[in-house]
């Protein structure tokens, strides 16, 4: 079971790295010499800077005129203090396909799913002290080495339930606590050499398009809060793909499974489950 925890929390923390990279990635770096050219050009158009970003894009007005690079420093500190949001993408990292769809909050509650191109996939549930893993036969095989397909079939479909502060449920239960995930994103702020981009909306919500040269696109809510509402990442180096922001400060939509679909971890050591 060890190793199903492990892996939860190397999926996590590699979305957390692809948005650390685009969004606090951003901060300046005075020994990069990119970063430094960003900043001359930069500086090189500052008297055109206040006028361009109106022309090219409505998002600037909603600013009041500030900087692509103001801007991204604003939806750092939104998603910073966020209580609770849902957090979905697509990575590549490393040549592995992942993919995330999990809503979370400062208290630790969490629902949602993780898949692996490599491992399968799980559904997990966090309420409170409680915690539910669903993992797909795929995933029973590769992380926990479940290889009986008879064992297999009677795992599949239920969950796994434990406490969520003691092993094995421990390590995947503070990889779905939002706390954790932005502790990974550092400081933020001082962002360097992003340009103003495009108007756009995002599921009904008018936003902002920040760049980054061509490895980064920051989409910056331009209506209410500046939260991020898409963060792309083009580099395959530190994880590559998409990430969308929503439902911020909302509750965790998530409800405890029925007993009929739960298995506990009792019943896994002592295989009180085989039928």
């Amino acid at each position: 079971m060890s190793l199903i925890t492990r892996r939860t929390r190397v999926a996590t923390a590699a979305v957390a790295a692809a948005a650390m990279v685009a969004l606090a990635g951003c901060s300046s770096d005075d020994s990069n010499n990119d970063d430094n050219a960003s900043t001359e050009t930069e500086s090189q158009d500052k008297g055109t800077d206040e006028e361009e970003p109106a022309e090219e894009t409505d998002g600037g007005d909603a600013f009041a005129g500030a900087s692509a690079d103001d801007i991204a420093d604003q939806a750092f500190d939104a998603l910073m203090g966020a209580d609770a949001l849902r957090m979905v993408g697509d990575i590549d990292q490393a040549g592995e396909q992942m993919g995330i769809d999990l809503h979370l909050s400062r208290d630790g509650d969490c629902a949602g799913s993780i898949s692996m191109s490599s491992q399968g996939s799980f559904e997990i549930i966090k309420l409170g002290n409680e915690a539910w893993l669903r993992p797909d036969t795929t995933f029973w095989s590769t992380a926990a080495g479940v290889t009986d397909q008879s064992i297999l079939s009677q795992l599949d479909g239920f969950f796994l339930y434990g406490p969520a502060d003691e092993p094995p449920m421990n390590s995947s239960a503070e990889s779905c606590n939002l706390e954790s995930f932005l502790s990974q994103m550092g400081t933020g702020g001082n962002a360097v050499g992003l340009t103003m981009g495009e108007a756009t909306e995002i599921d009904g919500t008018p936003a902002v398009t920040l760049h980054e040269g061509d490895e980064a696109t920051i989409v910056v809510a331009t209506e209410g809060d500046p939260f991020p509402l898409r963060i792309e990442n083009n580099d395959p180096a530190t994880g590559a793909g998409t990430i969308d922001f929503s439902s911020f400060n909302e509750p965790v939509p998530a409800e405890q499974p029925a007993a009929t679909e739960v298995i506990t971890i009792e019943d896994l050591q002592s295989g009180a489950f085989l039928g």
